[in-house]
């Protein structure tokens, strides 16, 4: 049994050496005119490959081979064959297609690289696909001295960023053109170019290829491109590589253009509604915080996008109204959309406002003054006593005695009783013995005032009524040692001041911010250096509806004064203290209020309205102001301008019409 098994295992080792002996038999090729089908069949038999041929593939094949040839070099020979008569094989996973061989290069090929391809066993007519990396000689040049040992149905392409040829052919043709590059691809000296650039600057084309050929990865082996500007004359001078002149050429060519002109991309942009230097104001501020938001980004925050595609710029031109733009024309309809949003009608508010002013003044003045004085040039002796009160607006007993003028008591009733007069130290007196003095004084004043103002949303608007009043701030008599008097004037207005900003919000309210001032002159005053002025003013912000009547606010005061003089203990007695005393009392009351209403004008139907009820009011009060004149002297009446009267029609008589009742 041992040797039984020993026998078998050297028959085993027998056979595996027998084996590939007989396995790889040799292949006689011998064809005259046979059909290119019935030959690929054939090598499919000995090859034991699998094929899959076009329909376009047709011919006759003629081989003479009198010597058999191992398996290897029959299927080299077969692809000879393909190639001769302009077919192709590609390998298609464990099919291989025979298809004509201008299109087998755009078929899945095997790409290898110049090292890996000296190494490949097989190079003869199988189409491959490959990468040849320059060292030194520039890949488009070569091209033109490559291009005539390329068959017309291959393919040779250049990468001129990476310097790299890009070969479909047959291996033995690449191996062929490999050996060419190598002796082509040589460290040759640099080259010197000279360009006189006619639009570009000199120095800021230099800053770029400096830039661009700074010698870095993606450069390679290639090196560096060194530029210099040269001035007078706007010159550039490049030193490189002979490859890369010509790369640096083109890039001259295209950095040295004319600068774009504006003058396409400018259009004129006519508002109707909108301030144009407030449209500006507003898109130019827009366009400012994209660029700057794109310049810096935030960590962890996607960068926005930009609003428009090219450089945009708007100047205002006050005196047409008109935006001056500059822009692509990509950025006109976005930008057009934009100023169509902004430039729209406007809504007006008519600030109807009534500010009403009562005051009353009253004053009781009652009281007796006496004396008693005998002529002091008589023997004897006298008499000397009386009653003296400080009387407002009036003269005392005393006062009145030695006044040379006639008898001026002041305001009211005055009775007195005279004796004579009494000489005293060389003067005369008057002998004036009582004097009873009696006044009651009232005055009102109502004050009624209705300014009305007419403005646009969002645009702050004032009317002002009153007189402008100098004030004196201050008075010299003398400068440098020399007399020149003269004073300091300040100049204030005194009346009627309204200001208002409306803000018209959702749901027909008003948001307004107002200032209301009313100042006049008040009666000269005992204590005051100068003109006093009674102002009375509110500055507050409200929210009112369209029509509806508010109030701002208001005064009411009643000041009152009682005031009475009189002789001690005799003067408290009742009925025989009267002529003792003297009784002086004073009133003043005074009521002020504002009102206001505020109208949104939204139409000319609503303006023109308006407009008319204004000028009937202003009509009734122009027209009841009439006079009677005299047979001399007529009055002449003076019609308001009939060209300025909103209730006429061309062509028509004026349209009156009642006066609205007043709310």
């Amino acid at each position: 049994m041992k040797r039984f098994l020993l026998n078998l295992m050297a028959v085993a080792v027998l056979l595996a050496f027998i084996a590939p002996q007989a396995l790889a038999r040799d292949v006689t090729l011998n064809f005259k005119d046979a059909d290119i089908r019935a030959f690929i069949e054939f090598v499919a038999g000995f090859s034991g490959r699998n094929f899959l041929i076009d329909n376009r593939v047709k011919g006759k094949v003629t081989i003479i081979s009198p010597s058999p040839v191992s398996d290897d070099a029959a299927y080299a020979i077969f692809l000879s064959v393909l190639e001769v008569n302009g077919f192709a094989a590609v390998q298609s996973g464990s099919v291989i297609k025979i298809v004509p061989r201008a299109e087998g290069k755009q078929k899945p090929l095997p790409v290898v690289s110049g090292a890996a391809n000296t190494t490949k066993k097989s190079v003869g007519d199988e189409l491959v696909t490959e990468v040849i990396r320059l060292k030194y000689a520039d890949a488009a040049q070569l091209t033109a001295i490559l291009r005539p040992l390329v068959p017309p149905n291959s393919n040779l392409s250049v990468y001129s960023r990476g310097n790299m040829l890009l070969m479909t052919d047959s291996a033995a043709n690449i191996r062929r053109i490999r050996q060419v590059v190598k002796l082509l691809d040589r460290n040759e000296a640099l080259g010197v170019k000279v360009f006189s650039l006619k639009h570009a600057s000199a120095e800021k084309v230099a800053q770029t290829l400096g830039q661009l050929y700074s010698g870095g990865p993606a450069q390679g082996s290639v090196g560096r491109v060194k530029a210099m500007a040269y001035q007078p004359g706007n010159m550039l001078i490049v030193v490189a590589a002979p490859q890369l002149l010509n790369e640096v050429l083109r890039m001259v060519g295209k950095l040295d253009i004319a600068p774009q002109m504006d003058s396409g991309r400018l259009y004129v942009r006519y508002l109707k509604n909108a301030d144009a230097e407030d449209v500006a104001k507003v898109i130019n501020s827009l366009i400012g915080g994209q660029s700057q938001g794109g310049k810096g980004a935030v960590a962890g925050v996607a960068p926005s996008k930009s609003l428009f595609i090219g450089d945009v710029k708007l100047v205002a031109d006050p005196a047409t109204n008109a935006l001056l733009i500059t822009a692509d024309a990509s950025d006109r309809i976005g930008l057009d959309r934009l100023i169509d949003k902004l430039d729209i009608r406007r809504l007006q508010v008519l600030v109807e406002a009534l500010i009403i002013e009562i005051s009353a003044n009253g004053a009781q003045q009652f009281g007796m003054e006496f004396r008693g004085l005998s002529d002091p040039t008589t023997p004897g002796r006298k008499a000397v006593g009386g009653t003296n009160f400080s009387v407002q607006g009036g003269t005392s007993i005393n006062t009145l005695a030695a006044a040379t003028t006639p008898l001026n008591p002041g305001n009211g009733l005055a009775i007195g009783v005279v004796d004579g007069t009494v000489s005293f130290g060389g003067s005369t007196f008057l002998n004036l013995g009582a004097l009873l003095r009696a006044l009651e004084t009232k005055s009102d004043a109502n004050v009624l005032s209705t300014p009305n103002i007419l403005t646009m949303d969002n645009e702050e608007a004032e009317i002002i009524v009153g007189q402008n009043v100098p004030f004196v701030t201050g008075s010299s008599s003398t400068q440098g040692g020399t007399a020149n008097p003269f004073q300091t004037i300040q100049r204030q207005d005194v009346g009627l001041t309204l200001r208002v900003t409306p803000q018209i919000s959702e749901g027909d309210t008003i948001r307004l911010k107002i200032f209301q001032e009313v100042s006049s002159v008040a009666a000269s005053q005992g204590t005051a250096q100068d003109i006093v002025t009674n102002k009375r003013s509110i500055k507050t912000t409200v929210l009112a509806s369209d029509g509806n009547i508010i109030v701002l606010g208001g005064l009411m005061r009643d000041d009152s004064t009682k005031g009475v003089q009189r002789v001690p203990c005799i003067g408290a007695i009742p009925i025989i203290g009267e002529p003792f005393k003297f009784t002086d009392n004073s009133r003043s009351k005074t009521n002020l209020m504002v009102f206001l209403r505020p109208h949104i004008i939204r139409s000319r139907k609503d303006m023109k309205a308006i407009t008319e009820q204004k000028y009937r009011e202003v009509k009734g009060v122009y027209d009841n102001q009439t006079y009677e004149g005299t047979i001399l002297f007529p009055q002449k009446k003076t019609p308001l301008p009939a060209d300025l009267n909103p209730l006429t029609k061309p062509g028509k008589k004026p349209v009156e019409k009642p006066l609205p009742s007043t709310p």
